[in-house]
């Protein structure tokens, strides 16, 4: 139960962290293409904590679901 706990919990603060950034990347440059660039320049960094964090997410209920 601690574990699944502890999983969403990192994955909610994952996401957050994700959405944050990535407000703060798209709101700092108003490009078009800025996702593309962000994808393909390897600057996805809020882009791979916010799925990271959804990810966390679901491991985490998962695992509380399997551990009862």
């Amino acid at each position: 139960m601690l574990p699944g706990i502890f999983l969403s919990g990192f994955g909610a603060l994952l996401s957050v962290w994700g959405y944050v950034r990535i407000k703060h990347d798209f709101k700092d440059n108003k490009e078009i293409n800025n996702f593309f660039s962000l994808l393909l320049t390897g600057q996805a960094s809020g882009i791979g904590q916010l799925l990271s964090g959804i990810l966390a997410i679901v491991v985490g209920i998962v695992v509380m679901f399997m551990n009862k």
